[in-house]
């Protein structure tokens, strides 16, 4: 299956994320000239979801811009076939099926995404975990959509196989190796981001820097001038309709990147308990917590989508802190009513900008 699944909360120590819509708009504050500027738009369905590019140029330079939009879409369908957890034959497939101590040696992009969510791993103290795909799989938020409550046994089996420490990373054969069989790579926290990055890369070295590339709810833009983008922030709410957006709660962004990350839609119930797809590694069960969705911000894709599911991990006053202390991603935490209200409650960082 070439898909990543919903992504609205997949993650890595979380199970898939049903993916968040944003609304996404160029700002009409043009430079002179600008009646001769184009809006080309391509989009396909890659990842799971609607992706879409847009790029601002000359209208008599449509051929061209469209050829660097192609490039873009191929390299996110690179990305998409060599970091899902739903191939057969890429990396993570070797390493799932692979004996204890044999030597895989992965692609850069596979390498480079596992060392940077290790990072993460060590910041949140586990919390974050990429190789939580045992206990994923588990609850049904992985390949396997039988959601169920799993059994103890299963669970401490599941937990066996579950952990970074089960994984070892070869530095100067950019290889890798596993403790035990049956580990499982879910890098759904971050491939959308790597996939939305290669994709801006393709446009940059094309020649365009006005553009937007929208993998689902993981965004890149970019642009000169005085031009900005404005995304909105859907409602966090399992019965909101694709157009209804927090009042109010809109970015103006001018180069960077936007990801949102919500539990809301990718849940089940069993008996009187709901349980979310967000799954403690440590644990091997659903995270309780009264966070509805997460945005962060961050210079690139890769950083503001990974860290807007690790920052999902914690408590919302521990996110912010976190996001403060380390200065390249800022968030912004909304919380579910308290009991009586139906207004969400709201918690920035300091470098969170609505203005960037």
């Amino acid at each position: 299956m070439n898909q990543f699944r919903q992504k609205a909360i997949t993650r890595a120590i979380v199970g898939e994320r049903s993916r968040l819509l944003v609304l996404s708009v160029v700002l009409a504050s043009c430079l002179s000239g600008c009646s001769r500027e184009g809006r080309f738009v391509e989009q396909q369905f890659r990842m799971h979801t609607l992706v879409e590019i847009q790029v601002r140029a000359p209208k008599d330079d449509e051929q061209n811009a469209r050829a660097a939009m192609a490039a873009a879409f191929d390299a996110i369908a690179r990305v998409e076939h060599e970091l899902s957890w739903f191939e057969n034959d890429n990396d993570l497939a070797r390493i799932r099926t692979a004996a204890p101590g044999t030597i895989i040696p992965v692609s850069q992009w596979t390498w480079d995404a596992i060392a940077y969510a290790r990072t993460i791993t060590r910041e949140t103290d586990g919390l974050y975990d990429v190789c939580a795909g045992p206990v994923i799989r588990l609850w049904g938020f992985g390949p396997d959509t039988n959601t169920h409550v799993p059994t103890d046994n299963d669970l401490q089996a599941a937990l066996q196989r579950t952990g970074s420490d089960k994984l070892v990373m070869l530095d100067g054969q950019r290889a890798v190796s596993t403790v035990v069989a049956g580990v499982e790579m879910d890098l759904s926290s971050l491939a959308a981001g790597v996939a939305v990055d290669r994709a801006a890369e393709a446009l940059l070295a094309a020649g365009y820097s006005n553009f937007l590339v929208n993998g689902g709810g993981e965004i890149r833009v970019s642009s000169t001038g005085a031009k900005t983008w404005q995304i909105g922030i859907q409602i966090p709410a399992e019965d909101a309709t694709t157009g209804e957006f927090l009042t109010n709660r809109v970015v103006k962004l001018k180069n960077g990147s936007v990801s949102t990350s919500g539990s809301y839609r990718n849940f089940f119930k069993a008996g009187t308990n709901s349980y979310a797809h967000i799954v403690n590694p440590k644990t091997g069960r659903p995270v309780m917590s009264d966070i509805v969705s997460i945005t962060t911000l961050a210079s690139n894709c890769t950083v503001a989508d990974a860290w807007s599911t690790a920052l999902f991990t914690m408590p919302a006053e521990q996110a912010v802190a976190l996001a403060d202390q380390r200065g390249d991603v800022a968030c912004l935490v909304v919380q579910a009513p308290v009991q009586g209200s139906k207004a969400f409650r709201f918690t920035a960082s300091k470098t969170f900008d609505w203005s960037r």
